[in-house]
């Protein structure tokens, strides 16, 4: 067995319980109250999911494929890239 406290594996744990008084257990009535991020913290939540500029090295090949169905290609390329990107978050 690895050593637990440098493993990122679950098995090398034991469920023990643990009393946190700065950290304590969410109660039903805690999960009632809670708010998802985007509305808790709007400003954060813009800034964590804002787009971002990027340069990427492309081979001709690639943007030619994109360039030929229409003056929209970095708009179709982007999105294709999202659609991977929720498959292998999704697999």
């Amino acid at each position: 067995m690895a050593d637990p406290k440098l493993s990122l594996d679950p098995n090398d744990y034991a469920d023990v319980e643990i009393d946190d008084r700065d950290n304590p257990e969410w109660t039903d009535d805690d999960f009632a109250k809670a708010h998802p991020l985007r509305e808790a913290m709007p400003d954060l939540y813009a800034k964590l999911t804002a787009e971002q500029d990027v340069a990427l090295k492309l081979s001709a090949e690639t943007i030619k494929a994109f360039a030929e169905e229409g003056e929209d290609w970095r708009e179709r390329m982007a999105q294709a890239l999202t659609d991977v990107a929720r498959s292998k978050h999704a697999a």
